[in-house]
């Protein structure tokens, strides 16, 4: 659940949206611009934790061969402990 501080937030679907853009422009752009390893950007996860800290945000990329079991899009919004 995402948090802040204590307590419990819900996240927004404009907010959730926003992730999805973010992590769809990051793979296009690394995709352009990386072509020796551009396969290594096919899909991405966002991992939101507690607002309160710096680094609430975790992202994580990777290649098909590493994509999670389950993941049928390209990107993944999802909420930390």
């Amino acid at each position: 659940m995402a948090r802040y501080h204590n307590h419990q937030i819900k996240l927004t679907p404009r907010y959730i949206e926003a992730i999805h853009e973010l992590l769809e422009a990051e793979l296009e752009m690394m995709q352009e611009q990386d072509k020796d390893y551009s396969d290594c950007w096919s899909w991405g996860i966002c991992t939101i934790g507690n607002f309160s800290k710096p680094n609430h945000l975790y992202l994580t990329f990777g290649d098909e061969e590493s994509r999670p079991k389950g993941m049928s899009q390209d990107t993944c919004v999802r909420e930390g402990d």
